[in-house]
């Protein structure tokens, strides 16, 4: 391999949103809470990782003060997927706040699950139902630790389960791009998985 060149930089500042948030990808997903009067408030976040547990955890963070405040004020939220479908629909919430009223100038159909009561998206090839279980403030941006508690889940999604050796080998072979989730870029939007290298 030929050696690269490179430069020190410190402190680095904007350098590090720029390579990080740019090159790093980021699957694009749809957080669901429940405001005030009971209506859903979806918001796109894209800064989404995992703990493998158990039990499992999703870590999300993020600046969407309605989110953040149903969030707090609730303890539990839904993660979607979002997909080529949801483009669309990604972008909107993602680019609207719900300060600022119901973001329903897109229709789209949501139901609250049964089990934390959560907004679980039509739509979505899978919805997570989390129970907050930690909260981390850097300035502006919240990160939650929510404890996976539920899973809605397409039914062509569903793996076998009747041996370890079945799930890896249908895991293995699961077609990413026919799922055909969204990754985020900062400034180019939204791009699709590829074929597998």
């Amino acid at each position: 391999m030929t050696k690269i060149a490179k430069q020190y930089i410190a402190p680095f500042g904007g350098i590090f949103h720029h390579l990080v948030w740019t090159v790093t990808p980021r699957p694009v997903w749809i957080v669901g809470t429940c405001n005030d009067d009971g209506t859903s408030n979806l918001s796109t976040i894209t800064c989404v990782s995992n703990t493998p547990g158990p039990p499992e955890h999703l870590i999300l963070s993020m600046a969407a003060k309605r989110t953040i405040a149903n969030i707090e004020r609730t303890g539990r939220f839904s993660v979607a997927l979002a997909h080529g479908v949801l483009a669309g629909l990604a972008d909107y919430v993602g680019s609207v706040s719900g300060e600022d009223g119901a973001k329903d100038a897109l229709a789209y159909g949501v139901d609250i699950s049964e089990g934390l009561g959560v907004p679980v998206l039509d739509a979505a090839w899978f919805v997570l139902e989390c129970k907050l279980a930690h909260t981390l403030v850097f300035g502006d941006f919240h990160t939650f630790f929510g404890e996976v508690a539920g899973l809605h889940i397409a039914d062509s999604l569903v793996p076998p389960t009747d041996s370890r050796e079945a799930m890896v080998q249908w895991f293995q072979a699961l077609d990413i791009p026919g799922i055909d989730p969204l990754v985020y870029h900062s400034v180019r939007k939204y791009f699709r998985v590829g074929e597998k290298r």
